[in-house]
């Protein structure tokens, strides 16, 4: 029987929500219940053996990691500092505008290249069964997804460390650094045991929110200042970050990643020997979980904004001490001005 008769058998090719937790948890019965199938021993070998992941490789993530770090540096002293002064933006605002606008620019560059990828080259997003073709452990990466893939790994493991020392600190800043060791792991793991193919796909179903995120809190920044010229841009990029996240994060990663790599992943690669195959499922699924945190999170700021009790950055994550009083806000703006 061919891969795609057995596919086409077993589950369904447009899955529901219903179909992901009844085929997934069938799945993981069969695939560890039955001791013929598989031993915890052969599970430990097999996980192992099936990483490729060379010195080169690692050294080269590492060294994306440190420049991502002096081009963040540069972008806010050169670019950001020029607009700023521009727009003459509040000193609370400052650094906040700083960091939306970086990461505004990272993620629009990566999810656009990220999603040609997906979409145009392999067609992934379309059939996202056809990750697991020919698949083995240690095959060779592409070149064009080996590039996002190092560019990627190399900007969370940069985020960790802005997160703790160079970002504003937020409600969410536990939960933020465990986003970020999370997708580091999971892109690193991913690419060790060649599940390069289901990552674009994870990149392509998260990158594209994080665009609107921040835009909408750049446009909200500029707001403060400008007497609401940019309200209406404000309020079009708040709603397509809503439709965004809901899509991509709640209704298509679930469906065609976590359906992917919980079910149809056992079936068609088996007989190469299916490595990891339960942590790297509890990974994503703590992803999907912590997209759900974040979506009752920007619900609520749309709350805020609907009763008029919306701060100015508009982020109901941020503390309350980083917002300064009147008198406070002057002085350190004729500080920043002398």
């Amino acid at each position: 029987m061919s891969s795609n008769e057995m596919f086409n058998d077993r589950y369904s090719m447009s899955p529901s929500y219903k179909d992901l937790v009844i085929d997934f948890w069938n799945t993981i019965n069969w695939y560890y219940l039955n001791d013929e199938k598989i031993s915890s021993k052969t599970i430990v070998s097999n996980s192992i053996q099936s990483f490729s992941f060379n010195c080169f490789d690692i050294f080269s993530i590492i060294f994306i990691a440190f420049l991502f770090t002096y081009i963040r540096y540069a972008f806010g002293s050169i670019v950001s500092l020029k607009t700023i002064k521009r727009f003459q933006l509040t000193v609370p605002n400052e650094k906040k505008f700083c960091e939306s606008a970086w990461k505004l620019l990272f993620y629009t560059l990566a999810w656009s290249y990220c999603f040609y990828l997906v979409k145009y080259q392999y067609n992934y997003f379309d059939e996202p069964y056809l990750v697991w073709d020919n698949w083995s452990a240690g095959m060779l990466v592409p070149f064009n997804i080996k590039i996002i893939y190092f560019i990627q790994c190399g900007f969370y493991f940069h985020s960790i460390y802005a997160t703790l020392y160079l970002d504003s600190r937020r409600h969410d800043f536990y939960i933020m650094i465990l986003h970020h060791v999370v997708t580091a792991t999971l892109i690193f793991v991913s690419y060790a045991i060649r599940y390069h193919r289901i990552g674009l796909l994870v990149l392509c179903c998260h990158d594209i929110a994080d665009i609107w995120l921040e835009l909408s809190k750049t446009v909200r920044y500029l707001n403060t200042r400008q007497n609401n010229r940019w309200e209406q841009a404000s309020y079009i990029s708040f709603s397509m970050l809503i439709v965004c996240w809901f899509i991509f994060r709640l209704y298509w990663f679930p469906l065609k990643v976590l359906y992917s790599t919980g079910v149809v992943a056992v079936y068609r690669t088996l007989d190469q020997g299916l490595h990891l195959y339960l942590p790297f499922n509890i990974l994503l699924w703590i992803l999907f979980i912590l997209n759900i945190y974040w979506f009752f999170l920007i619900l609520k700021v749309l709350q805020n904004a609907l009763f008029g009790s919306l701060n100015q950055s508009g982020d109901c994550r941020e503390d309350d001490e980083e917002k300064l009083s009147p008198s406070n806000s002057a002085d350190l703006q004729k500080k920043r001005m002398n």
